[in-house]
């Protein structure tokens, strides 16, 4: 029994279903990471009898979701192999937003000296941390969590936290973008972009516009059996970065290139991007 530990809900929620996808992935030979966070959070909520309905939802959603879990294995490895690449070419501070229970901060090989902020709401960095105790797992960086809402004031809370915006950051968004507004996505990226150093990285993903049209309904139902709903979504992910002042690359989620030889299914249809910023941004980071 995990003493006080409650499971968020609604998008919370999905986020296990993703660490199960995780899981599943670590177990296989030919496994494009390992994940022993995730095994320890699914081992965690199927052995502990206050969380039989949550274990129930994610057997549920994951025996609904078998047809593509191909696409979350290569964005996860994409984004792994980005942070390491901004990692190695010497950024040493990183932000997860909406970091829900992604396990890079016990997994990733960070070098000496590194810091990341995960940033969260109240409720999911709560749940986060205490799994984190509770796996005894070692974290590879120096971790802090950060309780933010992030369609709030959370730029303050990141420097409050120890945040250096004179550092290049190695920033990474994913799965958050397509449950925000136009608005508040636009907003989250001036602010994160007005604290950016030259040099600094941008890791994101978010949703192709036909995951909101008549192709994307089945998604989007399932989507809504976890308490869950998608706001946004774009097509224009390199414009829309550089009118911040990043240089980014774009992908699709199949796309073969980042695919390590695996067939990822068409839907979801996503992208991934990865960019640079060669200048500070001008906009208020107060979002």
């Amino acid at each position: 029994m995990i003493d006080g530990l409650k499971v968020p809900e609604g998008v919370g929620q999905t986020a296990l279903v993703v660490a199960w996808m995780r899981q599943m992935e670590s177990q296989r030979p030919d496994a494009l990471f390992q994940d022993p966070f995730a095994d320890g959070l699914l081992n965690a909520i199927a052995e502990d009898q206050s969380f039989t309905e949550v274990s129930d939802m994610v057997t549920r959603a994951s025996s609904s979701t078998r047809e593509y879990p191909a696409y979350f294995a290569v964005r996860t490895r994409f984004f792994d192999d980005e942070l390491l690449s901004a990692m190695r070419a010497g950024v040493r501070q990183v932000v997860t937003l909406a970091a829900g229970v992604d396990g890079r901060t016990v997994r990733l090989d960070c070098p000496p000296g590194t810091q990341w902020y995960e940033l969260d709401l109240p409720d999911m960095t709560a749940f986060k941390d205490a799994l984190i105790a509770h796996s005894g797992l070692a974290a590879t960086c120096e971790r802090r969590g950060v309780a933010a809402d992030l369609t709030a004031n959370w730029t303050d809370a990141l420097r409050e936290a120890g945040f250096d915006s004179d550092q290049p950051t190695a920033w990474l968004v994913e799965g958050l973008l397509m449950y925000l507004s136009d608005e508040a996505g636009d907003a989250l990226l001036s602010g994160l972009s007005a604290l950016s150093a030259p040099g600094s990285r941008i890791m994101l993903e978010q949703l192709a516009t036909v995951m909101l049209g008549e192709e994307g309904k089945p998604s989007r139902e399932r989507l809504a059996s976890q308490g869950a709903r998608w706001l946004s979504a774009r097509d224009d992910l390199q414009s829309w970065l550089a009118g911040h002042g990043w240089h980014a690359e774009v992908y699709s989620g199949a796309d073969p290139r980042i695919g390590h030889g695996r067939t990822v299914s068409r839907l979801p249809a996503c992208w991934v991007a990865t960019g640079t910023l060669a200048q500070r941004a001008d906009a208020d980071p107060a979002v």
